[in-house]
């Protein structure tokens, strides 16, 4: 075999490894791994106050039960008002996420998780929350969203 042989052959088996490390993860991602993008997808819209990249998280009829409302916000539309109002009372605000548990059905993905969500309001006011959420995410349109959201405030400790 020619040097020149070698060399293309190596190199073809360098193309095709290559190709192999980029592509598997795409190839076997499970529903988790499709939900934990999905996450990153919300938590960086939610950190950079981009309402309609977080409203694009949600399924067209998803709904949104929040613990700040007495009342469930359904559809992608009205997820997005509620979150530009908040992203606009509240300009400067973080979210850290905690004792984060999923469970996988089928195409579904049950998400929970323990919360601090801190927030600043335009007078410089910060406040601080405690809650927990509970999501469904599936594949809607052709891809993984979220379907329903649920977040509330863990209790307050007694003395």
């Amino acid at each position: 075999m020619s040097k020149r042989k070698e060399k293309r052959g190596f190199l073809a088996v360098v193309v095709i490894a290559s190709w192999l490390l980029v592509l598997t993860p795409l190839v076997f991602a499970g529903p988790i791994e499709e939900s934990n993008q999905l996450l990153e997808q919300w938590l960086k819209a939610f950190h950079e106050g981009n309402a309609e990249a977080l409203s694009a998280t949600y399924a067209r009829d998803g709904v949104y039960i929040s613990w700040a409302g007495p009342f469930p916000v359904a559809g992608r539309e009205a997820i997005r008002a509620t979150y530009a109002g908040f992203f606009r009372a509240f300009p400067t605000r973080s979210i850290v996420l905690r004792d984060e548990s999923s469970r996988v059905y089928g195409d579904t993905v049950i998400y929970n998780a323990n919360w601090t969500l801190i927030y600043v309001d335009a007078k410089g006011t910060i406040k601080t929350v405690y809650g927990r959420s509970s999501s469904a995410n599936t594949i809607v349109e052709g891809r993984r969203l979220i379907v329903d959201q649920n977040t509330s405030l863990l209790p307050i400790a007694g003395p």
